[in-house]
């Protein structure tokens, strides 16, 4: 009796064994390729808060005004500053579409941060005229952003390397199933 309840024990080890080994190196966890359920997946890929795509640097001539309305002009200041054009990576907005086997990639409009280079080197012309700090940096900041957003070129070269940055960001992605990137 001992030796055939010693088989039926040790039959019911290998099998459980066996049944462990299946479950934990065979079919049930067999790798899959990777499969694009979700646009947040896309969006996790790239998942940086903002980017700058382009540069621009900008010496200019900035009129400050003496009053609310910008009827009369007080002094102009000439100033040195730098304006990035990028956006917030987390607004793009990407659709799949499986049975075409495309995502279709929507981007937002380009944002403008301007930083003004020296405060010290800012100078007025006429030199004498009582104008505050945050008045200078006011009408600069004004005026580099919108000779910044007047630039095609900027524009344009924000948006070509805007592109080609999220290409090579999900280009893994998109590649391993099959998919072609589309932009909108």
């Amino acid at each position: 009796m001992d030796k055939r309840l010693f088989g039926i024990v040790l039959g019911i080890c290998i099998i459980v064994i066996a049944l462990a080994c299946w479950f934990r190196f065979g079919h049930l966890n067999a790798s899959t390729p990777a499969k694009i359920d979700t646009s947040s997946m896309l969006t996790e890929a790239i998942d940086i808060a903002e980017l700058s795509t382009a540069e621009f640097k900008y010496r200019g001539i900035a009129d400050v005004f003496a009053d609310e309305q910008e009827t009369r002009i007080l002094c102009r200041v000439c100033y040195s500053a730098i304006v990035k054009a990028g956006i917030d990576l987390k607004s793009i907005q990407f659709e799949i579409n499986e049975s075409d086997k495309t995502v279709t990639a929507t981007l937002p409009e380009i944002s403008l941060k301007v930083n003004i280079i020296d405060e010290q080197s800012m100078a007025l012309l006429p030199s004498e005229a009582d104008v505050g700090i945050d008045s200078l940096l006011k009408y600069s900041k004004a005026d580099a952003e919108k000779e910044a957003s007047e630039s095609e070129e900027l524009m344009t070269t924000a948006k070509d390397n805007l592109k080609a940055t999220i290409e090579g960001l999900i280009y893994p992605v998109l590649k391993s199933q099959g998919f072609l990137l589309i932009w909108k």
